[in-house]
C-alpha cells in the first residue's frame, strides 16, 4: 500500500470570501446581508462567517501564562492540574451545611464557596464557622467567603478556625469576600497583614452576580467589574497599600450565562483588561494575572421544568472552562426552588467531573486559542467594555456612579430591553416560554431560594395562577381551538398556538373539519371552554372570522382570539367580536395576562 500523502486540496480551487458572499447574496433573494447577523447585548453583533482576515485585524495574543493573559494564567493551561472544582453553599442550617461540605469534598469537590448571613449560612461567630469547617481540610482546600454583611468580622473567625485545626496561616487559600465598594478604607490593614501572614488568602472580592441578576449586559458586567477593581487600586493606594499588593489581594467572580461563545470571549477579555489596568498602575506581570472564578448564571434558571437547568449549567460550565476560569462553580438544577438536596449537588459536581475526566477539557492548554471567531469577539468585547470603563471613570469612578444612580439607570434600561425580548419570546426560555409541559410533576425543595431576578418569573407566575385554577375547579383554563381548512393547512399554526396557550397554563383542545359556522359554534358550546381560538390559513380568514367570531360570542365565549396578524382586516375582525391576535413577535406575556383576566384565572 502506498504511503504517499494524498493532497486532496490541490484538486479544488481555493475558496474566497468574495465567492462565498456572491452565493449568499443569491440565496438571500434581496434580503440584506445584515439579516444573517445575530445581535448581542451591548451593541455588538455576531457575523455569519469569520475568516483569517478577522484575526489579522487584531494583534496575535501572547502564549498562555504570559501577560496580558488572554489565553489563561498558566503556561500549560488546565493541563497543569485542571481548574478548581468549587461548589457554592447557602444552606440555612450550619449543621446541614457542614455535612454537605463533608460529603461533597469526599466525592470530588476541591474548593468551597460559602454564602454567609442573610439568605445564606447563618454563621454568627467563630464557633459557628469552626463547626461549618469541621470536615474541611484547610491546608489543601481553598475556602471562599461571601458575606452578606460585616465582611471584616469573618477574617478573625477563619484565622481562629485555622489555628484550632493547627493549619499554618500561610497554607490558607481562598478569599474573605470583602466588597471593595463597601469597606475599602477599613480593609487596608487587613490586606497588608494577609500579604505577610497568608499570601494565598485574598481579602477583596469583586462579584458581578448582583449586576448580572439585575439585567446587566455582558459588556456592562465586564466593564463594571474592572471599574470596581480600579476603585480598589486607587482607594488602597491612598491608604498606603501598593497596587502590586492590592492586585494580588483581589478575587473576581463573574456569572456565565447562556450565550456560549460570547461568554468564552468575555472571560478572555476580562483577563486582558485587568492586566492592562494593573500594568498601567505599576503592577508586575505576575500581579496582572486575574484570579477569576466563574459561576453559572442565576437569572436564566427556571422553577418550571427545572431539569432543563442541568443543560443550561452544563453549557455554562463548559464555556467557563474553555474561557480559562481558574475555578468554576456549577449551581444545582433545583437552586431556584430552595436549598438543593444531595442528589442535585451530586449532579452539579459530576457535570464538571465529566467535563474534566471524560471530555478531557483539562488536556488542552487553550481550546479557544486561534479561533478567528473568538479572537475577534474577544477584541470587540474588550474594546466595548473599555469604552464603558472610560465612561464610568469620567463620572468619577464606580463608587460615584453607583451613588449617583447611573448604574441603576443603565440597569433599568438593559433590564427593560431584556424583559421585552423575553415577553415577545425573542429570548426564548425552554420549558417556560417555549415547549412548556403542563403535566410536569413539581419539584419541591425546602429553605429559601437565592434572591435573583429570574427572567422566567413572569411567565412562571401565569403557570402558578393556572395551577391554582386547577386546584379550585378541577381543570385548567380551557381553549376551544377552531382549526380551519385541511390538516395540512392548519397544523403548523395550530401547533404553535397550542404551545403559546400552554405558556400561560391554558389547555388547548383542538377541533378540526367544520362544515359551517354553526357547526363550529355548536362544538364550542359543548366543549365548556370559555376561550375560543380561530386558527388556519390567512386566505380563509376574511370569509370565516367575522361570522365565526359573532357565533362564538353568541354561544358564550368570554374571549375570542385569532392566530396570526390581522393586517388590513383588524378593524372588521374586532367589530365582529375578536378580542386579541396571537402571532410571532407579539408581547405574548401581555396577551396571556389579558386572557387570564378575561377567563377569571388571575
Amino acid at each position: 500500500m502506498s504511503r504517499e500523502p494524498l493532497p486532496i486540496a490541490k484538486d479544488f480551487p481555493a475558496p474566497s470570501e468574495e465567492a462565498w458572499r456572491k452565493l449568499v447574496d443569491k440565496d438571500l433573494k434581496g434580503k440584506p446581508f445584515t439579516s444573517l447577523q445575530s445581535p448581542l447585548e451591548g451593541g455588538l453583533s455576531l457575523q455569519p462567517l469569520y475568516t483569517q482576515r478577522d484575526a489579522a485585524s487584531t494583534p496575535p495574543p501572547e502564549p498562555p501564562g504570559v501577560a496580558p493573559y488572554v489565553r489563561g494564567n498558566h503556561p500549560l493551561g488546565h493541563t497543569e492540574g485542571g481548574w478548581l472544582l468549587c461548589q457554592e453553599y447557602r444552606e440555612p442550617d450550619v449543621a446541614r451545611a457542614a455535612e454537605a461540605l463533608r460529603v461533597d469534598l469526599e466525592r470530588g469537590t476541591q474548593g468551597v464557596w460559602l454564602h454567609l448571613g442573610e439568605r445564606g449560612i447563618p454563621v454568627k461567630d467563630a464557633a459557628d464557622l469552626e463547626r461549618l469547617l469541621a470536615h474541611v481540610p484547610l491546608d489543601r482546600t481553598p475556602v471562599y467567603l461571601e458575606p452578606a454583611s460585616e465582611p471584616l468580622a469573618f477574617a478573625p473567625f477563619l484565622m481562629r478556625a485555622a489555628d484550632q485545626a493547627r493549619v499554618p496561616r500561610s497554607a490558607l487559600r481562598g478569599c474573605l469576600g470583602i466588597d471593595p465598594l463597601s469597606a475599602l478604607a477599613e480593609a487596608a490593614p487587613l490586606v497588608t497583614r494577609l500579604r505577610q501572614e497568608a499570601p494565598g488568602l485574598r481579602a477583596l472580592l469583586v462579584s458581578t452576580r448582583p449586576w448580572a441578576d439585575a439585567g446587566a449586559t455582558a459588556v456592562h458586567e465586564l466593564a463594571w467589574a474592572i471599574a470596581t477593581g480600579v476603585e480598589a487600586l486607587r482607594g488602597l493606594e491612598r491608604a498606603g497599600v501598593s497596587p502590586e499588593d492590592t492586585a494580588r489581594s483581589l478575587q473576581f467572580a463573574l456569572s456565565v450565562g447562556g450565550q456560549f461563545f460570547p461568554e468564552i470571549a468575555r472571560l478572555r477579555a476580562a483577563r486582558l483588561l485587568w492586566s492592562k489596568v494593573v500594568a498601567a498602575s505599576g503592577g508586575s506581570p505576575e500581579a496582572q494575572a486575574m484570579a477569576l472564578h466563574a459561576r453559572t448564571a442565576s437569572a436564566n434558571k427556571t422553577q418550571r421544568d427545572p431539569w432543563v437547568n442541568i443543560l443550561r449549567a452544563t453549557a455554562e460550565s463548559f464555556a467557563a472552562v474553555v474561557g480559562g476560569a481558574d475555578s468554576v462553580s456549577t449551581a444545582p438544577f433545583d437552586e431556584p426552588l430552595g436549598a438543593p438536596d444531595e442528589g442535585s449537588r451530586r449532579l452539579a459536581r459530576n457535570t464538571q467531573l465529566i467535563l474534566r475526566d471524560e471530555s478531557s477539557l483539562n488536556r488542552v492548554a487553550d481550546p479557544a486559542g486561534g479561533s478567528y471567531y473568538l479572537e475577534r469577539l474577544t477584541d470587540e468585547l474588550a474594546r466595548a467594555a473599555w469604552a464603558e470603563l472610560r465612561r464610568i471613570e469620567s463620572l468619577g469612578g464606580m463608587a460615584r456612579a453607583l451613588a449617583e444612580g447611573d448604574v441603576r439607570r443603565v440597569l433599568d434600561e438593559t433590564r427593560a430591553a431584556r424583559d421585552k425580548a423575553v415577553r415577545t419570546r425573542k429570548l426564548p426560555i425552554v420549558g417556560v416560554s417555549e415547549f412548556p409541559h403542563l403535566g410536569e410533576a413539581p419539584v419541591r425543595r425546602e429553605g429559601p431560594a437565592p434572591q435573583a431576578t429570574r427572567v422566567a418569573a413572569g411567565f412562571e407566575g401565569l403557570r402558578d395562577a393556572s395551577d391554582r385554577y386547577l386546584a379550585a375547579h378541577g381543570t385548567r383554563p380551557l381553549a376551544f381551538m377552531a382549526n380551519l381548512g385541511t390538516v395540512a393547512e392548519h397544523t403548523a399554526r395550530a401547533t404553535w398556538i397550542a404551545n403559546v396557550l400552554a405558556v400561560g397554563g391554558i389547555e388547548g383542545r383542538e377541533h378540526q373539519g367544520f362544515a359551517d359556522v354553526e357547526a363550529a359554534a355548536a362544538l364550542f358550546a359543548a366543549s365548556g371552554a370559555p376561550l375560543a381560538v380561530i386558527s388556519g390559513p390567512d386566505a380563509l380568514y376574511p370569509e370565516w372570522v367575522p361570522a365565526l367570531a359573532q357565533a362564538l360570542k353568541a354561544r358564550g365565549a368570554r374571549a375570542v382570539a385569532v392566530a396570526g396578524r390581522p393586517g388590513e382586516h383588524e378593524a372588521a375582525f374586532r367589530a365582529a367580536g375578536v378580542d386579541l391576535f396571537l402571532f410571532a413577535g407579539a408581547d405574548v406575556f401581555a396577551l396571556l395576562s389579558s386572557l387570564h383576566q378575561q377567563l377569571g384565572v388571575a
